[in-house]
């Protein structure tokens, strides 16, 4: 009786995960009833700020062109600093101001500074209030991976006119190379034709921050639960955008195998992102050119994604 017991517990916690990824929505435990307090909310900008800095720092020290002197790295990281963070701005005050234009609070940007080779994890802002309706979902989905993208592809375009096809080091050991993205690859053979055996790209600081670009942009956009690419599948196709949801998370499970960098995502989907899109009122149907525009930013997608975004190749000696 007991072992039936703890089976149907266990039966009942799978099916509200289930459900829980399916709907996009956590359940929230119930607080004892406290006296209604109204307080304005108010954004603290200094902590904007501060971060901000802080992330321009750890870009501008992982886009450095030079060692040994501190002044010369972080005058030489600062191309592709300031290049990567004018793309992040684009994106996420493109968020910004679709959330204000459609009356739905939203705090300012939150940059992430992390020391690494690309120096930031990007930046995040987060809605207080609830999203009215489809069409405004839409905007405020896709109005930051679309600009970022426009960014991204000026950055790239720049930057790989500026970049130089040298050979690969010679000496012994692990040489770190950057997987291309479909755009990616075809501005560089516009620009260099294709790269010779033994050769590769070296990236001017420039494309090299639009690389970094494409890839935020693509992750954005995957149609997985609060993403900005579930964002405009949702907006164009409603409750089918969970359909789309697990073939993206099978896709990642599956790449998982190829690339050890995408187990990340898995965990990420499916302890905090969903899978599904938490249910938006439909409101005033899409017109013709806002659903092309959706569909367009499904395609960039497709055209800036990286299925194996870093590897290693063994250099020969």
């Amino acid at each position: 009786m007991e072992l039936h017991s703890i089976r149907q517990k266990m039966l009942r916690r799978v099916k509200r995960y289930a459900t829980m990824l399916n709907s996009g929505v956590r359940p929230v435990r119930p607080r004892p009833e406290m006296p209604a307090i109204t307080r304005e909310r108010k954004d603290r900008p200094a902590i904007n700020i501060i971060l901000f800095i802080l992330t321009f720092i750890t870009a501008t020290f992982a886009g450095a062109q030079v060692s040994g002197d501190m002044p010369a790295m972080f005058l030489s990281g600062l191309p592709y600093s300031i290049t990567l963070l004018t793309i992040l701005l684009f994106h996420e005050f493109g968020h910004y101001g679709a959330a204000r234009r459609f009356g739905v609070d939203a705090t300012l940007p939150y940059f992430i500074p992390f020391p690494s080779i690309i120096g930031t994890m990007g930046a995040v802002i987060k809605t207080r209030s609830p999203i009215p309706d489809r069409r405004a979902l839409f905007y405020i989905g896709a109005l930051g991976p679309l600009p970022g993208f426009i960014m991204s592809c000026a950055a790239v375009t720049i930057g790989i006119y500026l970049s130089e096809i040298k050979p690969l080091p010679a000496a012994g050991g692990d040489i770190l190379i950057f997987g291309d993205s479909l755009l990616f690859a075809g501005i560089v053979r516009i620009f260099h034709g294709t790269v010779p055996a033994g050769h590769d790209i070296y990236l001017s600081p420039y494309a090299w921050a639009g690389w970094v670009g494409f890839l935020i942009t693509s992750l954005n956009l995957m149609p997985i639960g609060q993403l900005d690419g579930s964002h405009i599948l949702y907006a164009l196709i409603g409750r089918k955008q969970v359909i789309f949801g697990w073939i993206a998370l099978a896709a990642l499970v599956a790449m998982s195998f190829v690339w050890e960098g995408w187990v990340v995502w898995v965990i990420l989907t499916l302890l905090v992102l969903m899978v599904g899109h938490p249910e938006v009122p439909e409101g005033e149907p899409l017109t013709a050119g806002e659903q092309a525009l959706g569909w367009f930013c499904m395609a960039v997608l497709v055209m800036t994604f990286v299925p194996m975004p870093v590897d290693f190749l063994q250099a020969t000696v």
